[in-house]
């Protein structure tokens, strides 16, 4: 883990227009953010929930490797949830991940525990706030 950062690192730029503006990250093209109204940039709702469903296939690939489980397809989908709570306004409720999983006939059983490994260890659902729930679906090829 020690070739991993440390600490993140991020830039805003405000464009001037409305919710508008960019993230910069050092390496990656800038990404366009926005409101939860914009239909041409991320919004922040958005992101966080993308970072909690790719955080949970990052660890699912890692756990995967170590278990030398071999992973023929990946793929999952993400919702998140709001609620308003009184005199606050919203947050989130909560995460769902739906992950699935496809492995070689015979390693379900293994694929699932892989999957409840990786999403126990998964260090953005730890660090929020809100539940981040896993509903996940194994196939065999």
């Amino acid at each position: 883990m020690s070739d991993l950062p440390l600490e993140y690192h991020t830039a805003y730029t405000w464009s001037g227009n409305a919710e508008a503006g960019e993230t910069i990250i050092e390496g990656p093209p800038p990404l366009a953010v926005g409101s939860p109204h914009s239909q041409e940039r991320y919004s922040p709702e958005h992101l966080l929930v993308v970072a909690a469903e790719t955080c949970l296939a990052n660890y699912v690939m890692v756990i995967s490797g170590l278990s030398k489980l071999e992973v023929k397809a990946y793929r999952s989908t993400a919702a998140g949830e709001l609620m308003q709570e009184d005199k606050a306004g919203y947050r989130f409720k909560r995460i769902l991940i739906r992950p699935e999983l496809t492995v070689e006939a015979g390693k379900e059983t293994q694929a699932e525990r892989v999957l409840n490994k990786a999403h126990k260890l998964c260090l953005i659902a730890r660090s929020l706030n809100c539940p981040v729930e896993m509903q996940p679906t194994v196939k065999s090829a």
